[in-house]
């Protein structure tokens, strides 16, 4: 089996990896591969990457919301749009593929980062990813935070749910943050309480800022004690 880990990575929104395993190879990339935008997000969790390649059928039957959450996130990598034509097994390409071979071989490869926490008391309501209006939110409270997420005190651990929305009710912006949930720890375990590590996936540069100048980053009088890593559990 050939060694790829030195290979920018892309991540490739599409039905039918098959397509596209000549193209990747041939641009000398390694591409991920998911049939949905929590898919690649999940890729983007774990892998740093340098580009998305994004079947516009597929973005097309996306929900709206979900794709606008798509767009915020893949604008900020370089892009290339496909479409595939699934009977005739034609694949083609909207954008210039080698600018966008020379795009992500410059590139910064990025993932959604770790961040330090710092202790906070702030209330929260948690949804199921079907549920972006939150009416039927689950009472909860952050005990930390950071730029990144935080951990949510909450017996509710949402076991069929890869992602949630979080409002935090102490902020001014009470938008939903779109979250991943990186890890569980149900009622129970010895020292430890229940809840969830969150990394947030989309949140609004208004809402981010506040947290920083309020929470995370407030003038302070004496330096904080103990800090953690937001990506561990």
């Amino acid at each position: 089996m050939s060694d790829d880990s030195h290979l920018h990575t892309v991540l490739v929104l599409t039905d039918r990896p098959e397509a596209y395993h000549a193209d990747m190879r041939r641009f000398g990339l390694r591409p991920l591969f998911a049939s949905t935008v929590a898919g690649l997000f999940n890729h983007l969790l774990d892998n740093p990457t340098s580009g998305f390649v994004l079947e516009v059928g597929k973005v097309l039957r996306t929900p709206g919301a979900e794709r606008d959450r798509l767009f915020r996130i893949a604008g900020s990598f370089p892009l290339l749009r496909a479409s595939l034509d699934a009977d005739a097994g034609k694949l083609q390409y909207l954008d210039d593929p080698e600018c966008f071979l020379s795009n992500t071989t410059t590139f910064n490869p990025r993932k959604l980062r770790c961040h330090l926490r710092v202790p906070v008391r702030l209330n929260v309501e948690l949804a199921v990813e079907d549920d972006p209006r939150l009416g039927k939110p689950c009472k909860a409270n952050l005990l930390d935070i950071s730029l990144g997420g935080g951990f949510a005190y909450s017996l509710e651990t949402f076991p069929e749910e890869q992602f949630l929305h979080l409002r935090i009710l102490e902020i001014s912006d009470p938008a939903p943050i779109f979250a991943n949930i990186r890890w569980r720890k149900p009622w129970g375990q010895p020292n430890a309480l229940p809840g969830l590590g969150l990394l947030f996936v989309d949140i609004a540069a208004g809402q981010l800022e506040e947290l920083r100048a309020r929470y995370i980053e407030p003038p302070r009088e004496y330096p904080l004690v103990s800090v953690e890593e937001d990506c561990q559990p």
